[in-house]
């Protein structure tokens, strides 16, 4: 009897945890087929995240699990190469861009380990899937593999350090700095995702509107310098990966657009969230093959299925 009990009680623990695991796959399916974030299908393409970590369709953040930008955990180095500079695989290509990375995620962490005594430089590929730490000289592997992980934990960046037979390559890259930017260098990238922005939603407003080309023209200047100033000031690295944080530019853009040709004439700020949005429906998502991201999905310019 009490055999059966025990059997009975078994058998009811894992029905119920069958259905919650089935009804929390179908909320994070139906999250990521849902969630547009930045340009892409799955919020977490492009940075690393998996869309396990996405709980909710509405643009709205739960405290636990929270999704930030590219931001997945701790970085922990099984080995370490002892190198005078060492290169990083990271996830930091632009949501809104996939040919750059990502500036305004960048700069804080660049800024760490270019203030750390024991870093000499600290680089970031424009393409924003590396990045180069020049150590300071005498600096032994332990403070190296020390120095790297703490740095990329504090900042909730996941990072692998290249392969040996990617080395080579990418030192010859480096040592030129053709296409690698340094410190506070990366803002030019934020000028261009900004850029990116602007132009895209300029069409949207074009698209929708009669506006004169003078009156586009100031409109485009005023979306490209409202997103620059945001990835150059935002508060929170949450910010960056809050959909709300974009919409309130947008907000700004559509109340200047008002004043400048009459009221009612800028498109809706869902049309134009749209248009910020979506990067391209070529873009793959990562919900629907149960890998990571990051190879998961590509970009708009990448047009192989």
């Amino acid at each position: 009897m009490k055999q059966k009990t025990k059997l009975i009680l078994l058998g009811t623990v894992f029905a119920v945890m069958g259905t919650i695991y089935a009804f929390s796959g179908y909320q994070y399916d139906n999250a990521c087929k849902s969630l547009l974030a930045l340009g892409n299908e799955c919020a977490g393409c492009q940075i690393g995240e998996s869309c396990k970590n996405i709980t909710t369709n509405t643009f709205t953040f739960s405290a636990e699990p929270n999704f930030n930008f590219a931001m997945v955990g701790s970085t922990l180095f099984d080995k370490f190469e002892d190198r005078e500079v060492s290169f990083f695989n990271v996830p930091l290509v632009c949501n809104a861009a996939p040919t750059i990375g990502c500036g305004s995620r960048a700069k804080p962490i660049l800024t760490s380990f270019e203030n750390s005594p024991n870093v000499k430089e600290a680089w970031l590929n424009k393409a924003g899937t590396t990045i180069a730490i020049v150590w300071n000289e005498g600096l032994d592997v332990v403070n190296k593999k020390e120095t790297a992980s703490t740095i990329f934990s504090e900042h909730k960046l996941n990072a692998t350090e290249i392969s040996t037979e990617e080395y080579s390559t990418t030192y010859n890259s480096f040592k030129t700095h053709e296409g690698w930017l340094k410190g506070s260098d990366v803002d030019k990238l934020s000028k261009e995702e900004a850029s990116i922005f602007a132009k895209r939603i300029t069409n949207t407003i074009k698209e929708n509107t009669d506006l004169s080309v003078t009156h586009l023209e100031k409109i485009e200047q005023k979306v490209s310098d409202g997103f620059y100033d945001f990835f150059l000031n935002y508060k929170s690295i949450n910010d960056l990966g809050n959909p709300n944080s974009y919409k309130a530019v947008l907000k700004d853009v559509i109340s200047y657009g008002n004043e400048l040709v009459g009221k009612d004439v800028m498109p809706s700020l869902e049309t134009l969230w749209s248009s910020c949005s979506n990067i391209s429906n070529s873009s793959k998502s990562c919900c629907n093959t149960g890998k990571g991201c990051s190879s998961s999905c590509k970009g708009a310019d990448d047009k192989k299925t």
